[in-house]
């Protein structure tokens, strides 16, 4: 799969406040979804170079004190991003922001109502990350300097043995100065987010995109249970020696490189399976239909190349692989397995 690496600017309007710029994308199949300005990393470039370069063609902006926040890594359907963060500020001399034509809006937002707002799915993590940030950023330090093993300098400047000035201060002091203060639980919690002052309609997409989370996060990509079930019937068929993604069109789940035998085992709903008709969420209905779409596509386009290199590919359904159902997939499986014949994997 390609990978774009792209740097990306999180603009914080100024010290004192704790909004940062948000642009609403203007084109393509994820229109109207929100995202940090920004753009990809020219060859010879460093991350920070190309947040300062782009920001500039794209905002028409000069910022400054660039500090490295954090790199995303997702999966897209066609690529794989790796975005790097970067804090700034706008310089003295910029200009204020503007908004060009592949943008539909642009907005300063507070970190805790930056949930609200419908990112792009690669952005989602960051946004976690910041909301639950405290407002602070990665160029904060301690506020006071502190020495290698974490003791405060207070008690160094005056020569004083830091260990034995902690020996003589009084029980209670010491005491108190260890004793760790409590946070209260703010009221209006929602996934990490203070949802008091919201409206309720920003409070029910909180709470929507918190489950969406949760259960992407339950999504593996690779040694899934229909994966690891399939892979246990082979072996219990006398077909070991089977590789896991193998570097051919599609990287099939498992393949035989030797009999040029590749097993797709697709989930129903990501995949949009034939056989049980999976769901179609109601909400942001085009932009499931463009993400089922390209899938499917690019599932035919796989299954396509590997014919043309004089492959077999096998797709098993996760619906296929219920108690009913599985001894006749699995026997279609290792029939297709065992007629192949062997020869040079490509």
């Amino acid at each position: 799969m390609k990978t774009i690496h792209v740097a990306a600017g999180i603009i914080q309007r100024n010290d004192a406040s704790d909004e940062i710029l948000a642009v609403q994308r203007g084109y393509g199949e994820m229109t109207g979804m929100w995202e940090f300005p920004g753009g990809k990393v020219e060859r010879g470039e460093s991350g920070a170079e190309a947040c300062t370069r782009e920001l500039h063609e794209e905002l028409q902006v000069s910022v400054t004190n660039l500090r490295d926040f954090y790199t995303i890594e997702y999966d897209y359907p066609d690529f794989h991003l790796s975005m790097q963060c970067f804090f700034c500020q706008l310089a003295e001399d910029s200009a204020e922001p503007q908004q060009n034509d592949r943008q539909l809006d642009m907005r300063w937002v507070s970190r805790r109502t930056l949930a609200t707002l419908q990112w792009m799915p690669a952005d989602i993590e960051l946004i976690d990350v910041l909301s639950n940030d405290n407002g602070g950023d990665p160029g904060d330090g301690p506020t006071s300097p502190t020495g290698a093993d974490g003791r405060g300098a207070a008690a160094e400047s005056d020569g004083a043995d830091p260990d034995t000035a902690a020996q003589q201060r009084p029980k209670d002091e010491r005491k108190t100065r260890s004793r760790k203060p409590r946070t209260k639980k703010k009221p209006g919690l929602l996934d990490g987010i203070d949802t008091s002052d919201l409206t309720a309609e920003q409070t029910e997409l909180v709470r929507r995109r918190a489950a969406i989370r949760k259960s992407m996060k339950g999504n593996k990509r690779a040694n899934t249970k229909p994966e690891m079930l399939v892979r246990q019937k082979l072996r219990e068929a006398g077909l070991p020696g089977y590789r896991l993604q193998w570097k051919v069109p599609g990287r099939p789940d498992i393949a035989y490189p030797g009999r040029k035998v590749a097993i797709f085992v697709n989930g129903c709903f990501w995949h949009r399976c034939p056989h049980c008709n999976p769901s179609m969420p109601k909400r942001n209905v085009e932009f499931w239909e463009a993400k089922f779409r390209r899938n499917t596509e690019r599932d035919a386009a796989a299954l396509a190349e590997l014919a043309a290199m004089g492959w077999t590919a096998v797709t098993i359904w996760e619906c296929e692989l219920k108690r009913d159902r599985i001894d006749a997939t699995m026997q279609r499986v290792v029939d297709t397995v065992r007629t192949a014949q062997p020869g040079h994997a490509s």
